[in-house]
């Protein structure tokens, strides 16, 4: 399966707030599907800890209701015990479906790092707001997988946008998976055929190619992942991710001639 998509491993980034607790199982399951090694990295924020030097800069406590001095080196504590929860999040997930994973420790800011990655990998991540890391992640080279503050978690069609990899990507997701092929077709675009046994497919037409159309449809089928085209994502794809409900998976846009000679 890997060399079939030319991608090669699963990167689940995490930053200082850490991620739900569904998102390690979901980054788990797709480097399952896709038998792709999977990797977590946990970023320790550079700017963040670069404000704490300042004497000026305070943080309000929640447990105090008071304001307080950035101390760094509580920071880098909340940041180590952060990063071992992480760890030990994402062995778990990997273990409940029989693989192993990797696990390191970076500093810098996720835009620098996202730089680093190349289109042979999958890039998993929540964004936050305000939404510019993942505006700074979709110019990036790696598909990526962006997945909702409070994802839904539970079996359901996969869905997908059908246009070329993304298409593949998501006919082999619903094969290795078990699950049904919900295909979103937007306007009068021709039904593509698929690799699957009619009564495992499903199409459903939409009157336009845009978020709100897209998102209905996944609502509405009760869908456990998007998969779409990079040139096919609407303006905002973090919007896309909340209002679907649900990950979504971004592939394309020469993924595959880059990670075939980067």
């Amino acid at each position: 399966m890997a060399s079939e998509f030319r991608y090669r491993r699963v990167v689940l980034t995490v930053r200082g707030g850490g991620l739900p607790a569904p998102a390690f199982r979901l980054a788990a399951e797709l480097a399952h599907w896709l038998e792709l090694e999977l990797e977590g990295v946990f970023l320790e924020d550079e700017a963040l800890l670069a404000l704490a030097g300042h004497p000026f800069a305070r943080e309000f406590s929640l447990l105090g209701h008071t304001w307080q001095a950035l101390d760094p080196k509580r920071m880098l504590e909340d940041f180590r015990l952060t990063a071992e929860q992480t760890q030990r999040l994402l062995a778990d997930a990997a273990s409940s479906l029989g693989m192993a994973s990797a696990f390191s420790v970076q500093r810098g800011d996720l835009a620098a790092l996202a730089e680093r990655f190349l289109a042979s990998d999958i890039l998993v991540t929540v964004p936050s707001a305000p939404p510019a890391p993942a505006e700074s992640l979709f110019r990036c080279a790696a598909a990526m997988m962006l997945i909702p503050p409070r994802p839904r978690a539970a079996p359901g069609p996969i869905a997908a946008v059908p246009d070329g990899i993304g298409l593949a990507t998501a006919t082999a997701l619903a094969r290795r998976s078990g699950e049904t092929l919900l295909l979103i077709q937007p306007g009068e675009s021709e039904a593509a055929p698929v690799d699957l046994p009619p009564d495992r497919v499903r199409r459903r037409r939409v009157p336009t190619n845009d978020a709100e159309a897209i998102a209905h449809a996944v609502r509405a089928a009760n869908a456990r992942l998007l998969v779409i085209e990079r040139a096919a994502v609407p303006n905002d794809p973090a919007a896309l991710a909340t209002a679907c409900g649900v990950p979504v998976l971004i592939v394309g846009d020469g993924a595959e001639e880059k990670a075939s000679t980067g």
